[in-house]
């Protein structure tokens, strides 16, 4: 399955028609669109909001290594180097409220352009004190942010890390959105980093003056047929791409990990150092037994699971 994330309506309208999805009733927390083989969902703005709805979601899925998670949506760029309409693959995701940076791997041959993402939790200008531009993500008219000032970031005042600082000065563009810093380490706890990708479209200079929904829209429904042959290829590769385990090794893994109270994010983790630690010595179920023989299992607690995983951690390390 492909797991598709957009933050508004608009940003989704195109898909939804692209792909004839339909919308999941039974889903009603947050809004979700899908078909047999994607599933589409509108996390809202901001970073936090689409970290929660992307877990929560995934958690519902329970992905596998022959699933993708495809964030699609409208970026700004600060620099006039591409024009209005250019897709962008992201190679960096930039938090610029902790700094912190997320690599996806770029494994497979793509037709697009690549760049740096930094997500702002704010409306982030291109020029000091120019109010009346902004960057569109949250898709509201131009007025009803005049009046907020605290909404607004001007970009040679926003709080980049010394090494952020000198990726600016030396005049490389990046681009900004208000969510992929979040997407990506809830994503990451269902997902490998060659299985996420991050597909932004140049809406704005970040000095837009106003940007509707239809122009939204427009930016992204002439691109769906690139990005569909694309992300297509990427999912044959991944489904005939031949699984390490067993099936019977499947299953006891699952087994364990219930039995362990282990989380999402920690059955991935264990799934991976289970796998690097068959290819180099041909097996593992023999040493996964010998530590298990004397434990109690189903543990009782959570706490007592995190101790287990933290032993297993070093044992396959």
């Amino acid at each position: 399955m492909i797991i598709i994330t957009t933050a508004l309506y608009c940003e989704a309208q195109p898909l939804i028609q692209y792909y004839h999805l339909k919308k999941d009733t039974t889903v009603t927390r947050f809004q979700v669109f899908k078909n047999e083989e994607i599933l589409l969902l509108l996390t809202g703005t901001g970073a936090m909001a689409a970290a929660i709805s992307t877990s929560a979601i995934c958690s519902l899925l329970s992905p596998t290594s022959k699933d993708i998670f495809l964030n699609l949506g409208i970026c700004g760029l600060n620099k006039v180097e591409a024009p209005i309409g250019t897709v962008y693959l992201c190679n960096k995701i930039v938090d610029l409220i902790t700094n912190r940076s997320y690599y996806p791997d770029i494994l497979f041959s793509h037709p697009f352009k690549e760049g740096c993402l930094v997500t702002s939790p704010t409306i982030l200008l291109g020029k000091t004190g120019d109010t009346d531009r902004f960057h569109p993500s949250f898709g509201e008219p131009i007025d009803a942010w005049q009046s907020s000032k605290n909404h607004i970031t001007n970009l040679d005042t926003a709080s980049f890390s010394s090494m952020q600082k000198e990726d600016i000065n030396s005049g490389k563009g990046f681009l900004v959105d208000m969510e992929a810093a979040g997407l990506y380490p809830a994503a990451a706890c269902f997902f490998k980093p060659h299985q996420m990708f991050f597909l932004k479209i140049v809406s704005d200079y970040l000095e837009l003056n106003a940007i509707t929904a239809d122009c939204v829209t427009a930016f992204i429904q002439p691109r769906l047929p690139e990005i569909h042959t694309w992300i297509s290829k990427i999912q044959e590769a991944l489904r005939n791409s031949p699984s390490v385990f067993t099936e019977a090794e499947e299953e006891y893994i699952k087994e364990v990990t219930r039995s362990l109270l282990f989380s999402a994010s920690m059955e991935l983790k264990l799934r991976q150092l289970l796998k690097y630690y068959k290819l180099k010595t041909g097996n593992f179920t023999d040493r996964l037994n010998d530590y298990l023989t004397d434990k109690v299992l189903p543990c009782n607690t959570k706490s007592e699971g995190k101790m287990y995983f933290e032993q297993l951690r070093q044992l396959f390390i």
